[in-house]
Parts: C-alpha cells; sequence; structure tokens
C-alpha cells in the first residue's frame, strides 16, 4: 500500500495525526491554544470567508485575495495543534512541514492548502472540549429563547 510522505489520518479516540517522515505527530487543540491566542477567531472567519465565496481549491482562495492569511492561519493552527503532544520548536519549523506536505505529493494528487485547513479547523471546531463547549452553549441558548 502507498503511503504517502505527509498522510493525515485520524487514530483511535478519534485523535487527528500526520505523519511526516515516518514519525507521527498527534494533534491536540487543547484549552492553552484556546486562550493563549486568537486562533479560533481567526478560523472562524476564514471559514465565513471561504464558505460564502464558494471556494473550493487553492486556486479559489489566491482568486479572492485570501492566500496570505490561508497559509498564516494553517500554519498556526498546525503549530497550535501540535504543542500539546509533540512541540514543535516554531512556526518556521511547521511552515517547513507544510513546504514537504506540497512537494513530496505524488504527480496528481491534490495536496492543497485549503484541504489541510479543513481538516484541521474541523478538528478545531469539532472534536475535544471546544466541541463541547460550543454544544452546550448552543443548548444553552435554545433553553433561553424557549423561556421567551
Amino acid at each position: 500500500m502507498f503511503r504517502p510522505y505527509f498522510y493525515i489520518s485520524r487514530k483511535e479516540s478519534y485523535m487527528l495525526t500526520i505523519t511526516v517522515s515516518d514519525t507521527t505527530y498527534r494533534i491536540k487543540f487543547g484549552y492553552n491554544c484556546f486562550c493563549d491566542s486568537d486562533i479560533f477567531d481567526r478560523v472562524k472567519d476564514m471559514i465565513k470567508i471561504l464558505g460564502g465565496a464558494g471556494a473550493e481549491d487553492d486556486a479559489d482562495v489566491a482568486g479572492l485575495g485570501k492566500i496570505k492569511d490561508l497559509f498564516s492561519t494553517t500554519r498556526d493552527l498546525l503549530f497550535l495543534g501540535l504543542q500539546k503532544y509533540n512541540p514543535v520548536e516554531s512556526v518556521q519549523e511547521v511552515g517547513d512541514l507544510l513546504d514537504t506536505y506540497r512537494d513530496e505529493a505524488p504527480e496528481g494528487e491534490k495536496r492543497g492548502l485549503l484541504q489541510i485547513f479543513s481538516m484541521l479547523s474541523e478538528e478545531l471546531m469539532d472534536e475535544g472540549f471546544l466541541s463541547d463547549l460550543i454544544v452546550e452553549m448552543n443548548q444553552g441558548a435554545k433553553k433561553v429563547t424557549r423561556k421567551k
């Protein structure tokens, strides 16, 4: 079975993992990344922009003039996700991982930045403590609305 140089999958407990050069990195967005950065707001803003424009690939993002924002947000998102279990030294190191990911793509395989952003942002929003918090907030808002 072909195993790409940069591979993203879900392991046990639904944790997103990234394998680069036979090293597997676990991605977890914990309390610290939420409290110590503005990544949640940046990801929400990027999702609104990309979703509103119907962006489906990196060319669509470039057409919106948001490619640098997507690069920066994705790099920072991955950096924060790696910190809990396998901290990297810098965002530049994460940028190198992303470079390798794109450079090592087999011909014909689509490995766009928008794809990795989508997987990482889904992990941020839908898994772990943040998803539980969002569900609780939504349930609380529904209860308040019903009481009015």
